[in-house]
């Protein structure tokens, strides 16, 4: 299959994997709470926080929204066709892309811009989500339900680990579980994974169901960041304490 024929074959899954999703089995989750919405172009690839702001990555810019407003401050163009997810680390942006498998490093220039530069390959065909733990880069794959752990100065994987999720979407690191969502399952929740066995800790709704598909999660400190495909807003909701359900359950 061409790439272009990947590309829509994975948009035109969202119609019928939103009506799959109301009827098929959900487990239970807490539900989240909620800070406050700010609205949302209605699509995301991948979201991130840095310095104060917003970056949403969708498919052919990158944008950096106040959080306040929702309002986009910059579009940015990304290095290629199709863009997925971005994080900041040490000052600089790292983004996926799903056209060519790229891993790219961008700078800020004096003019504001960012210039890319291609630096290594996704671990498999395509990679969706991305964070970084403070020392690795993070990345899932394609359909996968593995996360690569990945050296940021070699781009060679270091470490890899297979995890109780599937299809994993967009990550967040917070310091202690990382953050991710499902393309296919697990209807309008994110869950904690452990990043040393893959373990799913702690499962959780969000507080309404207009957000289907979650495709972006960012930590800023305190709470997270949640938004995805097909939803009208971003999320600001208190991190659950996971430990805490844990014990609970």
């Amino acid at each position: 299959m061409t790439q272009n024929g990947f590309f829509c074959c994975r948009q035109m899954l969202l119609v019928p994997l939103l009506g799959l999703l109301i009827f098929s089995h959900v487990s239970l989750a807490d539900t989240l709470e909620l800070i406050r919405k700010i609205p949302h172009s209605g699509y995301s690839e991948g979201l991130d926080f840095y310095q104060g702001y917003l970056w949403n990555a969708i498919k052919d810019q990158i944008l950096k929204i106040n959080p306040q407003d929702g309002s986009v401050i910059v579009r940015f163009k990304p290095p290629t066709e199709h863009s997925e997810s971005v994080a900041w680390f040490e000052g600089r942006l790292y983004n996926l892309s799903f056209s060519d498998n790229g891993i790219y490093l961008a700078t800020l220039n004096s003019r504001g811009g960012l210039e890319f530069e291609r630096k290594g390959s996704t671990p498999e065909i395509h990679g969706w989500g991305l964070t970084h733990d403070g020392t690795h880069l993070i990345m899932t794959g394609n359909y996968s339900s593995r996360l690569y752990f990945v050296n940021p100065k070699s781009f060679k994987v270091v470490k890899t680990i297979e995890t109780q999720g599937k299809d994993l979407e967009d990550l967040a690191w917070d310091g202690q579980w990382i953050w991710s969502s499902s393309f296919t399952s697990e209807q309008g929740k994110i869950f904690a994974i452990h990043p040393a066995t893959g373990k799913i800790k702690g499962k959780y709704s969000l507080p309404d169901d207009q957000c289907p598909i979650i495709d972006g999660i960012a930590y800023d400190g305190k709470g997270l960041w949640i938004t995805g495909k097909e939803c009208p807003s971003i999320y600001y909701v208190k991190k659950p304490n996971v430990q805490k359900t844990i014990s609970k359950k």
